[in-house]
């Protein structure tokens, strides 16, 4: 009887340091997820800082928020990924492919990471691995529309408008009041010379955003070289209207006047966008035109002589000085400028040479 009580006190005696074993495991372990729980929301605080820093465009400040988060939490994917779009917005771009692929390591299924290394490799001037990340992003998420825009635009920057004109289509299905998508479809479809559908597209841009002061240029230009000259000059003056230092589209504006052979209204617009950009060769040789229609030819050279000195192989410019010195009865220079445009590929002034200058 001895031996058993014995053998019952051992037992409780071990028993019962096998419980006070657990409770202190349990008080370790509840301490741990208290220091996880603590660095999680550290982390989470500086995080959250960084990103109204990132809003507030305050990106240097934004970078050591996220670092602090990462040295509390080094696992904090978006940290990282939001470091890297600051970084973009720096235009340090391989600092920012470094956070984006560190992103991809915390977080292989990261699409939008993929996505903002082809935006960095599209800003160093490198398409082809711009088109391979794009291409992946949009195989990780084919539902996400401005994967299919940029990667469109790479194939518009290719000269492959169909298969570019194929990615705005899957954009624009997938977010229709895609403006920027309607634009540059708009404008693959001009390169392949379907007006009706480039016009279509450039309206549903202005329509889906109407403060897009370059989808009403565009509107504009694809009107003018229909031949719809009034309805050209109407979406000009919208461009106009939203961004009055838009050079270009004064510019455009005057050639649709001078079309309409308002050549003081044209000489008006393309005065302001010179005024506008003074290095702005288009318009010199464009006022150059205009100034020839009104009979002022010295002024005409004038212009013409500032254009060719902006760019020296302005083709259209030699053959405009041309005919201004032919006005002027200045024969052997007008000669001479038309053979240089000629030369720079100018075929009508070959025309004017066998008539007005071959003996």
């Amino acid at each position: 009887m001895k031996v058993l009580l014995s053998f019952f006190s051992i037992l409780f005696v071990f028993t019962n340091a096998f419980a006070q074993d657990e409770e202190l495991q349990a008080k370790k372990d509840s301490l741990i997820q208290s220091d996880s729980l603590y660095q999680v929301a550290e982390a989470e605080r500086h995080y959250n800082k960084g990103v109204t820093l990132m809003e507030q465009d305050k990106f240097s400040q934004a970078i050591s928020e996220f670092d602090l988060a990462l040295n509390v939490l080094q696992d904090f994917s978006k940290a990282v990924f939001n470091r890297g779009m600051c970084f973009m917005s720096m235009k340090q771009y391989d600092k920012a492919i470094g956070d984006f692929k560190g992103t991809l390591k915390r977080d292989s299924t990261y699409h939008e990471a993929h996505f903002q290394i082809g935006r960095a490799k599209l800003e160093k001037a490198d398409p082809n691995a711009a088109y391979e990340s794009f291409s992946i992003a949009i195989q990780m998420e084919p539902k996400e529309a401005k994967y299919y825009y940029y990667r469109g635009m790479l194939y518009f920057q290719k000269t492959d408008y169909k298969s570019a004109i194929k990615d705005y289509d899957e954009a624009i299905r997938l977010k229709h009041n895609y403006a920027y998508a309607y634009n540059d479809r708009g404008s693959a479809k001009r390169k392949l010379d379907d007006l009706t559908g480039a016009i279509a597209d450039y309206t549903m841009a202005v329509k889906s955003d109407p403060g897009l002061s370059f989808a009403y240029n565009n509107l504009g230009s694809a009107k003018r070289q229909n031949k719809d000259y009034k309805g050209a000059i109407s979406e000009y003056n919208q461009a106009i209207r939203l961004k009055d230092d838009y050079y270009i589209a004064y510019n455009n504006r005057g050639m649709a006047k001078y079309e309409l052979e308002d050549y003081e209204g044209a000489v008006s617009d393309f005065s302001k966008a010179i005024k506008i950009k003074p290095d702005y060769a288009y318009a010199l040789n464009n006022r150059a035109s205009a100034l020839i229609r009104l009979e002022k030819y010295k002024e005409a050279v004038e212009d013409c002589n500032l254009a060719i000195g902006k760019n020296s192989d302005y083709a259209y410019a030699y053959y405009n000085r041309g005919i201004a010195k032919e006005m002027l009865r200045e024969l052997d220079d007008a000669c001479a400028d038309w053979q240089k445009a000629e030369i720079l590929g100018v075929e009508v002034a070959a025309e004017y040479r066998r008539v007005t200058c071959v003996k």
